[in-house]
């Protein structure tokens, strides 16, 4: 079906479509869209703050005597023409002729791609070819296999719904956006057709829970159901439960009675019946006659006794047993496709599920698919989140390593119900599920290393202050560099955001701390990377030039004196996403290494050359030293080191370190034991263990240690 959807685009442009319109205003819509409901999509506005994700909201608006079903959009992204934060508002318009024949509002908001982050055209009429509504394909969402993989049930979709129709609920700490609109997709599919009347916000902190059946957030006076208890609540029961659970509709399957006797036969059952009947009534007829004869000849006056035959009535049917049969066999069905696929975690879940709901399912197939699934479980595992982790990808894409997070969790939980534990390679599946949540935590950028000190002034603790970092002719022409491939020219600035962090550990994430907009611009002799501010100097300034190479930081009270001994790290983010970080750090003994874990490294078993794993190999190569270089070494390496630092530590390198320390004397000398069981290792080829724990530390250009990086222990 050929579904083409109304379309307004809002957001802050120095012309709408309305002559005479600027700032926040409608910059393209259809024609056909009534002025009145144009008026009440421009009211809602923009609510949306953060610069990351999407708040999507689905509502029912009365409108010209017609309901008008409104799925939207709002994002905050890029800088608007007046060089302030900007949002966008892109609502979809359906009708009820329309929505009668489309799947439930949170699919289409996760399946449709053509969604808008940025208006940057003039103001538009959209016409028939901007309407076409194209879905990418995604699973059935029912059985609700997205309920099942996030909490643990299918059923507890139903929480959403009852018989009525959609529940009036709070729902608190919510997943990432496209496992939210997946759960809120199921939960509507429930309802069939009514899927269309469940509304819902996914963050009624900006939009307000008014008018919304389903709001993400806190709401007093609201039930509420919290996401993040969810696998610890039991799942609902009923019918609407099972439905979710198994994918077999609610309403029970039904048997009639056995049809009375038809003058037209229907089938052959029916043919051999009558053959049967008339046969029996043949001989009937014939043995009576013979009776009578008989006694006829007998002359007997005795009356014969009457017959009865007894029909025993036909057995009843026992639905609920034939029923439960029927969805074990779809669950049977769909596990074994699941374990085809190799998705043990998905066909183990559906089996505990399934178990649960079905009292004889469990013994019946416990020995056909719980072995299976019991022995391959946990190597199976292993392998998916291995091969996963071991991208590179997932330390440089902020939002694949919290995704990888929950199916790690949810793989532990798993295994766990599954009674797995004792397994040999369990303890490797926990290892993995502690590299992911390290992954989790950190945040990989470009970070360019400024070793300094900090110059401050002040003339007060309320009076504003500066704190001025000095930059060597390395690291100026480090950010210089970065200035020129920004795009930045002497004609074209390129609009940026900038922050200010704390640094302590390299890569630790940070969702609190907003950017503020700033801009890059270029001379022939000079550049600067700075924050715009309507008055006053700009509280982040960065020149490189033939005059003047230092960063300044500007605050309105006294706290650039707090800055005489830290290290902080400014981080700018530039148009296109990619962001660059500025390590300016005055005491390196504050910095404490990022501990990446033994599993980290790797030995190449042709040349026994120790190295970062593909995995860990983002982190180190993010680094960019401005003064000095990066070297792999392992425990107790004597520095200053005339070799030139090698991520790639050889056999040799760690034989000479291993000959040193069997030699050496003194307080500061590893224990005899330390050195022979690194020794032994080293005998038996764990080059690995016989290094622990290793370092990637930050050589001078005289060959000194300044300060690890990153460790592996």
């Amino acid at each position: 079906v050929l579904i083409m959807p109304l379309q307004l685009i809002f957001t802050s442009a120095p012309r709408g479509l309305t002559p005479g319109r600027s700032g926040f205003c409608t910059v393209a819509r259809h024609q056909s869209i009534p002025e009145r409901l144009t008026q009440i999509l421009e009211s809602i506005g923009t609510p949306h703050e953060s610069n990351q994700g999407a708040t999507f909201t689905y509502r029912i608006i009365e409108s010209g005597g017609q309901s008008w079903y409104v799925l939207s959009r709002f994002v905050a992204r890029g800088l608007d023409y007046s060089q302030r934060n900007n949002r966008l508002a892109h609502h979809l318009i359906f009708s009820a002729d329309e929505i009668s024949v489309l799947t439930a509002p949170a699919a289409i908001a996760l399946r449709w791609k053509g969604w808008v982050d940025e208006w940057k055209e003039g103001p538009t009429w959209l016409t028939d070819a901007d309407e076409t509504l194209h879905l990418e394909n995604h699973p059935p969402l029912t059985p609700a296999s997205g309920w099942r993989d996030f909490a643990g049930s299918g059923a507890k979709a139903a929480w959403l719904v009852g018989p009525a129709g959609a529940n009036s609920l709070a729902l608190r700490n919510p997943p990432e956006d496209a496992r939210l609109l997946r759960l809120l997709a199921e939960s509507a599919a429930l309802l069939g057709r009514g899927s269309w009347h469940a509304t819902f916000t996914t963050n009624a902190s900006v939009t307000g829970a008014e008018g919304f059946h389903w709001a993400v957030g806190t709401v007093p006076g609201r039930t509420d159901i919290d996401f993040n208890q969810a696998k610890h609540i039991a799942p609902p029961t009923g019918d609407l439960a099972r439905q979710a659970a198994t994918g077999v509709g609610a309403t029970p399957l039904t048997f009639s009675a056995p049809p009375e006797a038809s003058t037209a036969p229907t089938s052959n059952s029916f043919n051999a019946t009558l053959s049967r009947t008339v046969l029996i009534v043949i001989v009937s007829l014939i043995i009576g006659l013979a009776v009578g004869l008989f006694l006829i000849f007998q002359k007997s006056d005795s009356t014969p006794a009457t017959v009865v035959i007894e029909t025993p009535p036909t057995p009843s049917i026992d639905t609920t047993k034939s029923d439960e049969l029927y969805r074990a066999n779809i669950a049977i069905k769909n596990i074994a496709s699941l374990l085809e696929s190799n998705d043990y975690v998905g066909a183990a879940k559906l089996w505990l599920e399934t178990s649960q709901l079905s009292p004889t399912f469990a013994q019946r197939y416990q020995e056909q698919y719980l072995t299976r699934l019991q022995s391959n479980y946990v190597p199976k595992v292993i392998l998916q989140l291995r091969a996963k982790i071991e991208n590179p990808q997932v330390f440089k894409k902020t939002t694949i390593a919290p995704s990888l997070q929950l199916e790690a969790q949810e793989a532990i939980q798993t295994g766990e119900s599954l009674q797995v534990q004792s397994h040999p390679d369990w303890p490797k599946l926990l290892e993995i599920q502690q590299r992911i949540e390290l992954i989790a935590r950190c945040d990989i950028r470009p970070m360019i290393l400024i070793s300094g000190q900090w110059s401050t002034a002040d003339v007060g603790p309320n009076a504003p202050s500066t704190a001025e970092f000095k930059l060597s002719a390395n690291a100026a022409e480090k950010i210089s560099k970065l200035i020129e491939t920004s795009g930045a020219t002497t004609q074209a600035n390129v609009l940026i955001q900038m922050r200010v962090l704390p640094l302590e550990i390299f890569f630790t994430r940070d969702e609190k701390t907003k950017f503020i907009p700033g801009e890059i611009r270029r001379s022939t002799q000079a550049g600067w990377i700075e924050t715009s501010t309507p008055v006053g100097r700009a509280p982040i300034e960065i020149a490189v030039g033939t005059r003047r190479n230092a960063i300044t930081l500007n605050f309105p009270d006294g706290t650039a004196k707090t800055l005489n001994d830290s290290n902080c790290l400014i981080e700018i983010m530039l148009p296109d996403g990619n962001r660059q970080g500025l390590a300016l750090i005055s005491n390196w003994k504050k910095i404490r290494p990022l501990n990446l874990g033994i599993g980290g490294l790797e030995k190449e078993n042709d040349t026994g050359v120790v190295h970062l794993a593909n995995w860990a190999e983002p982190a180190i190569l993010a680094f960019i030293a401005s003064e000095g270089s990066i070297g792999l070494f392992p425990a107790d390496h004597e520095f200053p080191d005339r070799d030139l630092a090698s991520l790639r530590a050889t056999r040799s390198l760690l034989e000479t370190d291993l000959l040193r320390l069997e030699k050496a004397a003194g307080p500061n000398s590893p224990s005899y034991e330390r050195i022979k069981s690194r020794r032994q290792k080293f005998t038996e080829g764990n080059f690995i263990q016989a290094g622990a724990p290793w370092q990637a530390i930050l050589v001078s250009p005289k060959g000194e240690a300044i300060s690890p990086l990153l460790e592996f222990k």
